[in-house]
């Protein structure tokens, strides 16, 4: 129960952050993603489900500060289904190497779905696809990964270890 509380009110921070900090650092229109980095974190060390739901919740958190609620929880909620499929159970065996491995690829499922959420549905009349797919997805998806192995190295390795 204290470990639910702890990872919500993470979420009402990393909304903030990712709101008023990182989405500063934009490189052609595109800035990285640090709560699809959390939900693929939830998502790979409680479970499909309960990542579904902290996604949900975590787009409409993000949705309603950007002032897209619809989009950001429909987003939301697909990074943390896809990030499930790299669930790591306690009680595995696991070891830290896999489950480091296991964080990056739900890392990168969950950012480039989120990613392609967004560049699908987001004004589809401002660019067309065929240019806002790559810029989004490809950008998007690298400038978050490089952020992910920095959370990982700094943040994340107690936390997965064996």
């Amino acid at each position: 129960m204290k470990k639910y509380f702890l990872y919500t009110v993470t979420v009402l921070i990393l909304a903030v952050v990712q709101r008023f900090l990182v989405s500063k650092l934009l490189i052609l229109h595109t800035s990285p993603d640090i709560m699809a980095i959390f939900i693929a974190f939830i998502s790979m060390s409680i479970g499909q489900r309960t990542g579904t739901n902290y996604g949900f919740a975590a787009g409409l958190i993000s949705g309603f500060l950007v002032g897209n609620l619809g989009l950001y929880a429909l987003a939301g909620t697909v990074q943390g289904f896809a990030a499930g499929f790299f669930h790591v159970p306690e009680e595995s065996h696991a070891t830290s190497v896999k489950k480091k491995r296991m964080f990056y690829a739900a890392a990168a499922t969950s950012v480039i779905t989120g990613n392609l959420v967004h560049s699908i549905l987001n004004d589809p009349l401002s660019l067309p696809l065929y240019i806002r797919l790559p810029e989004t997805v490809i950008i998007g998806s690298l400038m978050s990964m490089v952020l992910a192995v920095l959370i990982y190295h700094f943040a994340l390795k107690k936390q997965l270890k064996d």
